[in-house]
């Protein structure tokens, strides 16, 4: 039998040994365990976070351009881009017509803008490199055109710029253009703004144009003609050509003036016949005078465009560079004076 005093020690041990108090198991039972996520939830999350990211992928693809190609050959006025040349038609032995591409984005941006807004100040052209000698001209588009269907796939639409080039034996750039083949790249830079014109800035405009100069001339007359806001606008064209066969499309002209006899009319002029429409003719004193007939200063203007020689006895040369230079030829002989004439 132990002795009792050791029991007693044993016993109050045993009791500081738990901090005085008596353990208690079932505490540790009561514990709350973490509660675990329904089946399939980490699924739904995935799912819903693809959902959001198609649905913002969606967007942008509706609504911007950010997942398309880089669109390219687009017109642009303060670098020099390549455009692509998709057609070439014969117009007269020397004359040739071509069709450049062109896109522009889906929506619009800053470069779109400014582009809109030189073509909008009026009569516009294209400065165009001969790239292997790195040199170039400034031509005047007589057609640019831009669709409104949407490539989806490439984000863009598509249209197409023509110019009307004389073939010169010593013309570098006419030459170069005459060369090139379709399926080639040409750099252009452009528009570029030649001649500041709105709605009823003019009562009258008398054009005079010699061979390709048309290009300007007929540029305006297709805006002119189109455009509501300009109804009470007359244009009288006087075009000349070497020979009928020569004249650049006449049939064009021809139907313009049909189309609008109370306001556009021209009159052919060629050096030789035989001419079964034309007068045979230079533009002499008495064929510019009775073509001019009626001019009011300050209401009306005369625009001339053509190669140097028709120029020179017309009007006089266009000096390089910006500036006009003095009206000379018939029509100074005429009286007119600077500002009733322009020269292209």
């Amino acid at each position: 039998m132990a002795a009792p005093g050791l029991s007693i020690q044993s016993r109050h041990l045993s009791t500081e040994s738990t901090g005085g108090t008596e353990a208690k198991p079932e505490a540790v039972a009561s514990e709350e365990k973490p509660k675990e996520r329904p089946p399939g939830t980490y699924m739904i999350w995935a799912m819903e976070a693809i959902g959001a990211t198609m649905a913002f992928l969606y967007y942008l693809h509706l609504h911007t351009d950010l997942l398309k190609p880089e669109v390219k050959e687009r017109l642009n006025p303060e670098k020099y881009t390549p455009f692509t040349l998709v057609e070439k038609e014969p117009l007269t032995s020397d004359t040739v017509r071509f069709r450049f591409r062109v896109n522009r984005p889906r929506f619009d941006g800053e470069l779109e803008k400014l582009v809109d807004s030189i073509i909008a100040q009026g009569a516009w052209s294209m400065d165009i490199k001969d790239h292997m000698v790195q040199t170039y001209r400034t031509y005047t588009p007589v057609g640019f055109s831009m669709s409104d269907i949407v490539d989806e796939e490439l984000g863009s639409r598509q249209g197409h710029l023509d110019f009307v080039v004389k073939r010169y034996p010593r013309g570098s750039l006419s030459r170069f253009l005459h060369d090139t083949k379709v399926g080639d790249q040409v750099e252009m830079r452009g528009p570029v703004l030649v001649w500041p014109y709105h709605a009823a800035k003019f009562r009258h405009l008398f054009m005079i144009a010699g061979g390709t100069g048309v290009a300007p001339m007929y540029q305006l007359i297709d805006r002119i003609l189109k455009d509501p806001e300009d109804s009470g606008t007359r244009i009288s064209l006087l075009y000349g050509s070497q020979t009928e066969s020569d004249i650049i499309y006449r049939e064009m002209l021809d139907e313009l003036a049909k189309a609008n006899g109370d306001r556009f009319s021209v009159t052919y002029l060629v050096d030789r016949g035989p001419a079964a429409a034309a007068k045979v003719g230079v533009p002499d004193m008495d064929t510019i005078r009775g073509f001019t007939g009626g001019f009011a200063r300050g209401k009306d203007v005369v625009l001339v465009c053509g190669p140097d020689a028709m120029l020179a006895a017309v009007s006089g040369i266009k000096p390089i560079g910006s500036g006009q230079g003095l009206v000379q030829g018939v029509l100074r002989e005429l009286g007119f004076k600077s500002a009733d004439v322009f020269k292209f």
